[in-house]
Parts: structure tokens; C-alpha cells; sequence
């Protein structure tokens, strides 16, 4: 017996084309959805990780911000330098030690290892603790220093010091500071006049910069961003009793607290959730911060 082969028809050809090339096309669609999605989402995340860092890193360098008030002379003297409501400029606290040696009001020796973010710089400001009357705590204040010269390689007698040349120190007001209202062994704090704020970078996005005063940068460096170009970074100042100050007029010394607000953005346009056209995603977070020496009444 015999059989005869019979091949494929033209028309199931032409059926079998038309059902793979539907099926191509879905998948095709699958995969172009699945992509954009997957790229919506790497962008997001992006995003949410540079704001979430934000809200850690600049809470963080606001909290060593803080106020000292001498009771007897009613003076007050605050690390804010100036506020707006998308910037700030304030002391920003790298390091400390403890005198030793032998202190003179034109030379003072704090021993290794100092604490802190870094070693002290002479572009830095320097903080001396006095204790003027010494029968008395609360007129015990930072009287500021000026440095000229800076010694890695000193000694407080078999132990490795910094030792810090002054010329004549720019004491704070009702201060006439003398040897015996310090001590060895009392605290030595120094600074970096930082300023923060808001600023539009080369890429056209705005960002959260930051530049250093005391190193006379003239120009923000990106800290935070992209964010949200009309409001992405927003300071809010409160007084002691809680209540909103108005950073044109207020005083940088009554501020107690800040609130910072950052608004990310994402570095391009995406589809969003809900959403029939491709938009920016944006996220916030709001962070509060108490200055350091902050009474609760």
C-alpha cells in the first residue's frame, strides 16, 4: 500500500503568519510595557534614595547647630549666621579636644586624639570654653578665638598635641578674658562657616548645594537633587514658645528649631501609576531639628 504526502496549503501558511505575527506583536507590547515599567521604577527608586538621603544627612549637620546665653550679661550667641527660607548659613561643628600643657592667652596646646569629623584647619573658627566667675556656673560661656598658626607635631609632655598660636582673641561681649578663668584640660571646639541652600546647576535641575564659607567657595556644590524646581527645598524656623518666624525679619538668634522639607524629583519624565501621561515622580520628607542647648519651656 501506498501513501501520498501532502505539504501545507498556502492559505494555512498565510493563517500561521497572521497568528505568530498577532502573537509577536502582543508579546512585543508585553515587553515594551514590562521595560518602561522596570525603567519607571529604577528612576523612581532612584529618586526616593537621594531625598531619603537628604533627610538624613542634612538633619544630621543641622543638629550640632545650637545657641549659648550668659545669664548675667543677657547675651546671646547662636551658630546661625543668617536664615532664608531656601538657605542658611551657620557654623557647622567639625571637631573637638581638651587643653593640656601649659595654656597662655598666645598659645594653647589640645591633645591627640581629637574628636570629631576631622582635625582642626586654620580656615576654621575656634571656640574656647571660659568660666569667668568661678563661684558661679551660669555666666560660663564660647568666647571665640582667632588662630594664626596651627602645629601638628607639638607635645603636652610625652603626649602628642596640637598646639593653636592666637593672636588677640575676639572675646565675646562683657568678656575680659584672663588665665584664671580657664583651665587645663577645658574643652576646644572649632567651626566651618557653611551655607546651604537652594541652587539651579549646569544640567538646568535644581539641587540642594552646599559651599563653605570659611574655604571662600564662591559657588554650591550639588549635595541633594534633582529636586522639585519651584520648591524642592524649603527651611522653616521656630522660636522658643513654637511659634513660626519670619526669616526676613527674625533674628537668627531666636531661632530654636528648623524644619527642613525636600522635594525630589526624578531626572526625567515617566509613566506614572494612574497617570495617562509620562510626568516627573516627585517625594517628599519633612525633618525637624531642635538646636543643640534648646530649653523645653
Amino acid at each position: 500500500m501506498t501513501h501520498s504526502r501532502r505539504g501545507f496549503t498556502l492559505v494555512e501558511l498565510l493563517v500561521t503568519v497572521v497568528i505568530l505575527s498577532l502573537v509577536a506583536a502582543s508579546v512585543g507590547q508585553v515587553l515594551v510595557r514590562s521595560f518602561r515599567t522596570s525603567e519607571a521604577q529604577l528612576v523612581q527608586a532612584d529618586m526616593q534614595s537621594n531625598v531619603r538621603t537628604g533627610g538624613l544627612i542634612v538633619p544630621l549637620e543641622f543638629r550640632e547647630i545650637g545657641y549659648d546665653s550668659n545669664i548675667v550679661t543677657n547675651t546671646v550667641t547662636s551658630d546661625i549666621e543668617s536664615i532664608a527660607q531656601t538657605a542658611m548659613q551657620f557654623r557647622a561643628m567639625r571637631g573637638w579636644a581638651s587643653t593640656c600643657g601649659t595654656l597662655s592667652l598666645g598659645e594653647i596646646r589640645i591633645r591627640k586624639p581629637v574628636y570629631g569629623l576631622r582635625r582642626p584647619q586654620l580656615t576654621d573658627g575656634f571656640l574656647w570654653y571660659v568660666e569667668n566667675d568661678g563661684n558661679t556656673g551660669i555666666d560660663d560661656q564660647w568666647v571665640p578665638l582667632v588662630v594664626t598658626a596651627i602645629d601638628e607635631n607639638s607635645l603636652c609632655g610625652a603626649d602628642s598635641a596640637i598646639a593653636l598660636t592666637m593672636s588677640t582673641p575676639v572675646y565675646a561681649p562683657g568678656v575680659n578674658l584672663a588665665l584664671s578663668q580657664v583651665f587645663v584640660g577645658g574643652p576646644v571646639r572649632w567651626f566651618e562657616r557653611m551655607n546651604f541652600g537652594s541652587f539651579v546647576d549646569a544640567d538646568g535641575s535644581t539641587y540642594l548645594g552646599a559651599r563653605s564659607v570659611s574655604a571662600g567657595e564662591g559657588e554650591y556644590r550639588a549635595v541633594i537633587g534633582p529636586l522639585a524646581a519651584a520648591n524642592g527645598l524649603r527651611l522653616r524656623y521656630y522660636a522658643r514658645n513654637g511659634s513660626l518666624l519670619d526669616p526676613a525679619t527674625a533674628n537668627p538668634a531666636s531661632v530654636r528649631s528648623v524644619e527642613v522639607r525636600l522635594i525630589g524629583a526624578t531626572t526625567q519624565n515617566i509613566a506614572l501609576s494612574g497617570s495617562a501621561t509620562r510626568q516627573a515622580g516627585a517625594m517628599t520628607t519633612t525633618t525637624r531639628v531642635s538646636l543643640r542647648n534648646t530649653l523645653s519651656h
